[in-house]
């Protein structure tokens, strides 16, 4: 039979990121009904979510990030739009010895498609889901371990061409910035800023984002606005990276300069929840090319 080649649709992840007040003595969140996997709660059956992480800040461990990899805005969309999702959100609360009223999932957690967030006509409510796009089609190196996040607002919006010169503009100054506390890529021959450094920008704000950059909504296209460009530095384990090597880049200098040009610096602890099986596998090679019989 004639070998036929068909191009396999190339998914462009979204990831989102629920900040809430985890105590330092509890390790996990809990959920007010009882699930058959504890860790994952409500989100044991959502379709589309590829990965559950849990962050906890360096310098406010008690701060902690729920997040998540979607396969794409769909799936983000249907979620939002469940009960799974209000679920979720009651369980986390914001604050501590706070109970959060979580609004209905509409205007909390408001849906929404690439067009609305490029769109400047369109306000976004801030909302408990801080959402992120990968910049680049490549496959970017896994958000884990110990991770510095820098985030450099643009005061302005645009289309997808002119964030990409935004990003393009950043990443020439910071992408292969090597930091002290860096020395253990030498001699592993890697490309520093593909296993080292990735890059996101905002689709939706939460309020974490109106609290640091305040809330710029457009009045006219492309007049008013803002975009936030994330460069997450990365310490991955696996090459041999440490805390301590991040300690040093933490106290630093020359690092403290580099990075004060960032609006937000954040320094995370970021590690995947045990035993999480998406249930929808995605097959790696849907990233490629396959040559179907």
């Amino acid at each position: 039979m004639a070998r036929t080649k068909m191009t396999v649709k190339r998914y462009r992840h979204v990831t989102t990121w629920t900040r809430f007040h985890l105590p330092l003595k509890q390790e996990w969140p809990t959920w007010t009904i009882g699930y058959s996997d504890m860790h994952v709660g409500p989100l044991e059956h959502v379709k589309g979510a590829v990965k559950l992480l849990l962050g906890r800040m360096v310098d406010d461990p008690e701060q902690a990030a729920y997040i998540i990899e979607w396969r794409d805005l769909d799936d983000l969309k249907n979620f939002q739009s469940s009960p799974a999702c209000a679920e979720f959100l009651r369980n986390l609360p914001e604050r501590d010895n706070l109970q959060v009223s979580v609004k209905s999932t509409s205007s909390a957690s408001r849906s929404l498609t690439i067009e609305d967030a490029l769109s400047s006509s369109l306000p976004l409510e801030p909302s408990r889901f801080l959402t992120l796009e990968e910049i680049t089609e490549i496959p970017a190196a896994e958000v884990e371990d110990r991770v510095t996040l820098n985030a450099f607002l643009v005061p302005r919006k645009g289309n997808y061409s002119t964030m990409e010169t935004w990003y393009e503009s950043l990443r020439a100054v910071f992408g292969s910035f090597q930091p002290c506390g860096s020395e253990f890529i030498r001699g592993h021959g890697l490309w520093w800023e593909r296993y080292m450094t990735t890059w996101f920008w905002t689709l939706a704000e939460d309020g974490w984002v109106g609290s640091k950059f305040g809330n710029m909504e457009p009045i006219q296209e492309d007049i008013q606005g803002q975009t936030i460009i994330y460069e997450f530095h990365l310490w991955p384990h696996q090459y041999g990276a440490t805390p301590e090597h991040e300690e040093a880049s933490a106290t630093d200098p020359q690092a403290r300069e580099s990075w004060n040009e960032a609006v937000a610096k954040e320094r995370w602890d970021i590690r995947k929840l045990p035993c999480y099986e998406s249930p929808e596998k995605i097959d790696p090679e849907d990233m490629e090319e396959k040559l179907l019989e």
